[in-house]
């Protein structure tokens, strides 16, 4: 038994609206895909997601594809969203690949604001392979990391390329260390953009990892 950790970038692909709202939406701080089954062209998927809900369940209203949905609020701005919605092509064939019946898709999905989506599988080399091969075409599938038996579970799974491109340079500079050898400063010349702009990515690192262990 083998596992993949894939990173999936449906770049100038048409995906369902509701991938859009999760990777794109100014009202949405983060979302991860919890648990979902497919029947024919039916998916119905549960989420995790902090952001602003009213906003978010207003976009939703307007998405053709959903059918129904619920939300069940855990604070002002944390929530679990159920969505029972129409797949399109691409969402369906991805579904299709993946949902095999000797393929496991370990959750969460995790969904980032640059457009890519994050998740694990598990099953035979094989299988894993085929399930690769009939992702749909115009997809950017990468495999971030693959190894025997089930993945343990990465607290930077979460991160974009530039958050842990920052965190990663934080740590070499000594940015974490006690006491502090580098400042924003020094971590925005290695990354070559504004100190604020690297505390920024800096923080949303910082809160993802945090978030991810303290769920």
């Amino acid at each position: 038994m083998k596992y993949l950790r894939l990173s999936l970038d449906p770049g100038q692909t048409t995906v369902h609206p509701v991938y859009d709202v999760l990777t794109g939406a100014d009202c949405i701080e983060r979302a991860r895909g919890l648990h979902g089954n497919v029947s024919g062209n039916i998916a119905t998927l549960l989420f995790h997601i902090r952001g602003d809900v009213e906003r978010f369940t207003t976009i939703l209203d307007d998405i053709e594809q959903v059918l129904d949905y619920d939300v069940t609020s855990l604070s002002d701005d944390e929530f679990y969203c159920y969505i029972h919605n129409e797949t399109t092509a691409v969402d369906g064939a991805l579904f299709a690949a993946f949902t095999r019946e000797s393929v496991v898709q370990i959750s969460p999905v995790e969904y980032h604001d640059d457009g890519r989506a994050t998740f694990a599988v598990v099953g035979p080399s094989v299988e894993l392979q085929d399930a690769m091969a009939d992702a749909p075409s115009g997809i950017d599938l990468r495999v971030e990391r693959i190894g025997d038996g089930a993945p343990e579970r990465a607290v930077t799974a979460g991160l974009s390329e530039r958050q842990r491109e920052a965190a990663e340079i934080a740590v070499e500079l000594g940015y974490y260390d006690v006491p502090r050898r580098a400042s924003h400063e020094d971590v925005a010349d290695a990354l070559e953009c504004a100190p604020s702009t690297a505390a920024e990515h800096l923080r949303k690192a910082e809160y993802k990892v945090f978030s991810s262990s303290f769920p």
